[in-house]
């Protein structure tokens, strides 16, 4: 068999993983020079961090150490190169206390950010409110742990119809327990409010582009440089922004991750217990069925199917319940014919 050619681009990058190996074998590291740092940005094999001083400093990241998300905290070192320069070598990451990951391409995970205290989900007038996304972020927020926030952004856009969505939106999430707040950014609504929100906690931002993410850190922060864009007109949907998760100060011991929008978000369900997990008005009624099995679709005496019946549990979460656990069944019975 005649052996394959390589294209100018391969040898391109394999000289370059190689050159990279050379200089990872080459690094002279001092166990005793060493430091701890968080990641604000993370950048292909480099990432930029920052001290518990509060300085960024830039890091190479040492090979074979996994993936690395905005918010982890991350063990430094500096090292001379091959050309006796200082560099600082990230080489290992600290024990988390959580990782918030997103769906990749053939089934893969993806890193979005690490040790997040609170979710914060971030909808508005337009893009329209999806409460079937929202749901998948609070099962998401409940599997970590962490808290959620809700923000309904671009309230200077309300008229009577979208007031009543946002009015029923509010009254179902307040219902169940979670913080609800609606803000204008461009009419200064709830800006304070969302600040005191995010204080003493790591924030993430996630939501569909468009929204106003980042417009909402750029209000907390005016000082910083943050891209804004605009809704496209055709599709209602946001241009993307963010390209990289990104880490902020604020006042009051906050933190704060802005996320790159995304069109879908699909959280990463180990079994139909985590999805029960995270529906915190639905779990209370599990167990309580006639049948152990029971599916929550035609058996009787179904105790959540009595509760929406009974005006005890929102339908509408019901259905997102039903819809996340027919999803994830699916998902299981395709990989078992891959």
């Amino acid at each position: 068999m005649a052996k394959r050619r390589l294209s100018d681009q391969q040898k391109r990058r394999i000289s370059t993983q190689q050159k990279n190996k050379i200089e990872d074998d080459n690094l002279q590291l001092d166990e005793a020079n060493t430091l701890t740092a968080r990641v604000i940005s993370h950048h292909g094999r480099q990432l930029f961090a920052e001290t518990e001083k509060q300085e960024k400093i830039k890091c190479k990241i040492r090979q074979n150490l996994g993936d690395i998300a905005c918010g982890d905290y991350v063990i430094v070192q500096q090292a001379p190169d091959m050309a006796g320069e200082a560099q600082n070598v990230v080489i290992a990451v600290k024990e988390r206390t959580n990782l918030l990951v997103k769906s990749g391409f053939a089934g893969t995970t993806k890193p979005v950010a690490a040790n997040i205290g609170q979710l914060v989900i971030v909808t508005a007038i337009k893009p329209k409110p999806n409460p079937y996304l929202i749901d998948r972020y609070l099962t998401a927020a409940e599997n970590l742990p962490a808290e959620a926030l809700i923000v309904i952004n671009k309230a200077d856009l309300l008229d009577h119809k979208t007031k009543k969505v946002v009015d029923d939106l509010t009254e179902l999430y307040q219902g169940i327990g979670y913080r609800v707040i609606t803000s204008s950014i461009k009419q200064n609504i709830a800006v304070e409010e969302l600040e005191d929100a995010l204080s003493n906690t790591t924030s993430i931002l996630v939501g569909l582009s468009g929204v106003g993410k980042s417009s909402i850190v750029k209000a907390i922060l005016p000082k910083e440089t943050i891209r804004i864009g605009e809704t496209s007109e055709s599709t209602g949907e946001g241009k993307h922004t963010t390209t990289v998760s990104a880490l902020y100060h604020l006042k009051c011991n906050g933190i704060i991750i802005d996320s790159p929008g995304v069109r879908d978000f699909t959280p990463i369900n180990n079994s139909v217990e985590e999805i029960t997990h995270g529906f915190i008005d639905v779990r209370k009624f599990n167990g309580a069925c006639k049948f152990t099995n029971c599916s929550h679709t035609n058996e009787p005496d179904c105790a959540m199917k009595q509760a929406v019946d009974e005006g005890n549990l929102n339908k509408q979460r019901f259905n997102n319940y039903l819809r996340l656990v027919e999803e994830f069944n699916q998902q299981q019975n395709q990989s078992v014919f891959i």
